[in-house]
């Protein structure tokens, strides 16, 4: 008898810990997952935020290159018009440069 009254306390005191145990680490188990879930909302954000400046960054960047096409084309324009007028210039001093090499080879022969 005095033995069972040993050893019930003894296995309930045991149970009452591992009970306690068990609840400690349930508790400790759930912040740990609260955690996490944290952490991987405050990456998902991150991430979804990070590609959202790139692509903000990217339109910037084809704004500038639709920018630098329309000036170098509106250049390459006038560059060639500008070629195209000193041509058309030229044309009247070759054409009498083109006939006086014509009535002067006429001349020698």
């Amino acid at each position: 008898m005095e033995l069972a009254k040993f050893v019930l306390p003894a296995v309930g005191t045991f149970l009452s810990v591992c009970a306690f145990s068990f609840a400690v680490f349930q508790y400790w188990r759930k912040k740990q997952d609260e955690k996490m879930e944290l952490f991987r909302k405050s990456m998902t954000e991150m991430v979804h935020n990070e590609t959202e400046h790139r692509k903000e960054a990217e339109g910037r960047l084809r704004q500038r290159v639709e920018k630098l096409e329309d000036k170098m084309s509106q250049r390459f324009e006038t560059r060639l018009s500008t070629i195209e007028g000193e041509l058309k210039g030229m044309k009247s001093i070759l054409k009498s440069i083109s006939d006086w090499f014509i009535n002067n080879k006429g001349g020698k022969q």
